[in-house]
């Protein structure tokens, strides 16, 4: 697999030890300069939702026949 600079290769368990060892290396190193940078990391209650429920909607028997 090629690495591009400044991207992460997509890997997972089952993939090799040294590509993972090179993956958790550059996500540390990607959120070490985050933060360093100024950026922060804010704790997100475990109830929060992107995308919150929604009223349903009622369109059985709307369509003409």
């Amino acid at each position: 697999m090629s690495q591009q600079e400044g991207s992460i290769t997509a890997c997972s368990s089952e993939s090799p030890e040294n590509l993972r060892h090179n993956v958790r290396q550059q996500l540390s190193s990607d959120v070490d300069a985050f933060l360093n940078g100024g950026g922060n990391v804010e704790k997100v209650a475990d109830n929060v939702r992107a995308d919150p429920p929604r009223k349903p909607n009622m369109t059985y028997g709307s369509a003409p026949i």
